[in-house]
C-alpha cells in the first residue's frame, strides 16, 4: 500500500510544472483571502499550501457569489 502512496505522490509532483513558486499559477498573486486561509491554518497548526488556500478561497468566493449575487471584493 505504501508503494501506491509513493507512486501517487510522484504523479502529483509532475503536475506542479504549470504553477509558479508556492503553487499559484504563474503570474497570479495570492489575494487577501488566500493569505487569510494560510494564516488560519498556521494558527491551527495545519500546513496549508498556497495551492490549497487558493482552491479553498476560490470555492468560498464562488459559493458566496451564487448565494448572495456578489463575490468578495479584491478576490480574483
Amino acid at each position: 500500500m505504501s508503494d501506491n502512496l509513493n507512486n501517487n505522490n510522484n504523479m502529483q509532483g509532475g503536475n506542479n510544472a504549470q504553477f509558479g513558486q508556492g503553487g499559484q499559477q504563474a503570474g497570479e498573486k495570492p489575494d487577501w483571502l488566500d493569505k487569510g486561509i494560510q494564516d488560519a491554518g498556521d494558527k491551527a497548526g495545519v500546513n496549508v499550501s498556497q495551492k490549497n488556500a487558493d482552491t479553498a478561497g476560490d470555492f468560498a468566493n464562488k459559493e458566496l457569489e451564487k448565494k448572495e449575487g456578489f463575490g468578495l471584493p479584491g478576490v480574483h
